[in-house]
């Protein structure tokens, strides 16, 4: 909150470092920059069926929006959010002896296409005061999925990085050597609130739907310990041993390859209509007031 405060303070202040007279507003404002903040929510094979609570982060979100038409505008936003899920906080006893867990700082890049309820008619400074609309776009993500190094490899001898954070990827656990950047779809709802002639507060939230089963390092089946030249890589995709159970059968069910995995992002942002000197379009104004102020010639 104190964050969005602030966001507003140096947007009023903005406003009125560029406004020059009542006359700039006779020019509409055709581009909106935003900056937000909110909550990260991850949907995968550690997530319970029904939970959208559990396991929630943050994200930190700033965008820029071009209106083309009265409802229809598109945004480019950048967003750097983190996700995690663990076995232990499962329903499912069999998934509390699976023992796994995931903990990622994920950066996303996405375009949107926006279509409002209500149309924005006239001016900027005239649109409706609460607008909702929905969204669909399309975007990158770059994921990291981290854990917690075991204190003990499967043999039972100690690790000397227990209990560092280590990304997962690296280590092949599935033999599956994924890429870091996956395409997500996002889509979702929101709605727009003016709270003064250039600025908005903004709430919406969104799914996306990626083309990876990976955000969590897990898809397929276990292998056996044979199988990995790294006995920390053996450790890190089998976490039975650490409590005090066997290692799994080789072949035995890991994840879901079926389901590809999710997240969601919920958002409050501050939306600022920059001025249209920015894109040098102020000109028409500035000539215009010339011309008001610019003295009357005497008669010879």
């Amino acid at each position: 909150m104190k964050k969005l405060i602030i966001l507003v303070v140096l947007a009023v202040f903005a406003e009125n470092a560029f406004a020059q007279s009542f006359y700039n507003r006779r020019i509409d404002r055709k581009w909106v920059a935003s900056a937000g903040t909110g909550t990260a929510k991850y949907f995968g094979e550690l997530t319970n069926d029904g939970d959208i609570i559990q396991g929630t982060l943050y994200n930190i979100e700033v965008g820029l929006e071009r209106r083309f038409t009265d409802r229809i505008s598109a945004r480019g936003n950048l967003t750097f959010f983190q996700i995690q899920s663990s076995d232990i906080d499962a329903k499912d006893e069999s998934r509390v002896r699976r023992n796994l867990s995931f903990k990622g700082a994920n950066i996303e890049l996405s375009a949107t296409g926006i279509i409002q309820l209500f149309s924005e008619v006239g001016r900027y400074y005239q649109r409706p005061v609460i607008n909702p609309y929905f969204f669909l776009g399309l975007g990158a993500l770059y994921y990291n999925p981290r854990a917690e190094i075991p204190a003990t490899y499967h043999d039972g001898s100690p690790i000397p990085e227990a209990g560092k954070m280590t990304s997962l990827r690296q280590y092949k656990t599935e033999f599956v050597n994924y890429s870091p950047v996956t395409l997500v779809i996002p889509f979702g709802v929101g709605v727009k609130m003016m709270i003064a002639p250039p600025l908005n507060v903004s709430i919406n939230g969104g799914y996306r739907y990626t083309l990876s089963d990976y955000l969590d390092d897990m898809s397929t089946v276990h292998f056996d310990d044979a199988d990995f030249g790294d006995p920390l890589a053996a450790a890190l995709s089998d976490r039975r041993p650490e409590l005090g159970l066997e290692p799994y059968a080789a072949g035995k069910k890991r994840g879901n390859p079926d389901k590809k995995d999710g997240y969601f992002l919920f958002s409050i942002r501050i939306d600022y209509y920059l001025p249209p000197q920015l894109f040098g379009s102020g000109n028409r104004a500035n000539s215009y007031n010339k011309r008001r102020k610019a003295p009357k010639r005497r008669e010879p």
